[in-house]
Parts: C-alpha cells; sequence; structure tokens
C-alpha cells in the first residue's frame, strides 16, 4: 500500500475512499459521508453504531450541533486539540459525536478543507492500533491510501456525551473521571448562577 501526502490522502477520501491516518490517540480510518459504508466493511462494524466527526477547530465542530451547552464551549475551550470527543444534539435531530484532534490527521483535515469521520483502525471487538505497524494486514489492504507519521498513546478519545439533560461520561480516557465530570459540571452550574 503506498504512502501519500495529506494533500494526496484528502484526493482519496473525495473520491470516496478510506485512508489510514495516525492521531494522537490510536491509527485511525478516516473518510468523507461517501465512504462510511466502505468503513464499517473494513471494520465489520454495525450500521447502527455511530462515528464520530474529526474537525478543523471548535467553531466547525459546533456548527454540526443544535444546541452547544456552555459546559461543552469550556470543554472544548479546554481540551481542544486533543483526545477529547464531545456528542452533542444534532442539527435536524440526533446526536453527533465531535473532536478537534492533534496530530497528522489534522493536515488531511487542512487539505481536504472541512470535517471527516474517523474510527479506530481495527476490526471490531479487536485492540486499536497504536501505530501503523500494528495495523492489521487486512485493515490495510483495503484502505485506499495511507499517511505516515507518529503513533498515538493507544488510549482511545474520552468521550464526554451532553445530548441530554445531565453529562455522562461514556468513555474515560487522559483525565476525565465520571466524578471529575459531575463536579466540573457542578461547578459551572455554580458559576453560571453566580454569574
Amino acid at each position: 500500500m503506498k504512502t501519500v501526502s495529506p494533500q494526496k490522502a484528502a484526493d482519496v477520501i473525495r473520491e470516496g475512499g478510506v485512508v489510514l491516518v495516525p492521531t494522537e490517540t490510536v491509527v485511525g480510518l478516516v473518510c468523507a459521508e461517501a465512504g462510511l459504508e466502505k468503513v464499517r466493511n473494513i471494520k465489520g462494524r454495525d450500521a447502527g453504531k455511530p462515528i464520530a466527526l474529526l474537525c478543523r477547530d471548535a467553531e466547525e465542530a459546533f456548527d454540526f450541533a443544535g444546541d452547544v451547552p456552555p459546559l461543552a464551549r469550556r470543554l472544548a475551550e479546554e481540551n481542544w486539540p486533543g483526545p477529547l470527543t464531545l456528542v452533542l444534539r444534532a442539527k435536524g435531530g440526533g446526536s453527533v459525536g465531535i473532536r478537534v484532534p492533534e496530530g497528522k490527521v489534522r493536515e488531511v483535515l487542512e487539505a481536504y478543507g472541512g470535517s471527516l469521520y474517523a474510527t479506530s483502525a481495527n476490526p471490531s471487538g479487536e485492540d486499536a492500533p497504536m501505530s501503523l505497524e500494528e495495523v492489521d494486514g487486512r485493515v490495510k489492504g483495503a484502505v485506499g491510501a495511507i499517511v505516515s507519521g507518529e503513533g498515538g498513546n493507544g488510549e482511545a478519545s474520552a468521550v464526554v456525551d451532553l445530548s441530554g439533560d445531565s453529562p455522562r461520561l461514556l468513555r474515560s480516557g487522559g483525565v476525565f473521571t465520571e466524578e471529575g465530570l459531575r463536579e466540573l459540571a457542578a461547578e459551572y452550574g455554580r458559576k453560571r448562577a453566580d454569574g
């Protein structure tokens, strides 16, 4: 499989292809909406399971949301770019997972000129790869291109759901714990009340 520049990877994505790209967490399968079915086939992933969007900045990310709670803005200010996925109410109903990443994948986002879908580059149920060398050969053989870059820390991003009535930690990661999120939400609520 040929290793390409972020610019060439963006061309593959525009043509409906899927690209293998290291992020600051794990190696990801990255695509536009036209490539989502390919990603699900590569992973053996249930079509009903959502795939998060990687965005270039918070403004682009929040544009997908129908409602952006103040806590979401604070978490974004403190943690983006970085390994935090926020789940918010989407425009038109449902929810959407959004993240502003660090690492090589940012160059692909810039070259593409917009947000892209991304999920870990492993068959469903298997460990996510930290580096390109760890990616399953079947996955490598199924993508349209590979972008080389430094591997991540191997820990998937924390996922905080702010789409409901109260914040929920769907996946811990880094400094995020359920208790810490509750404390932050309560502290932020007090500041707004005092504010």
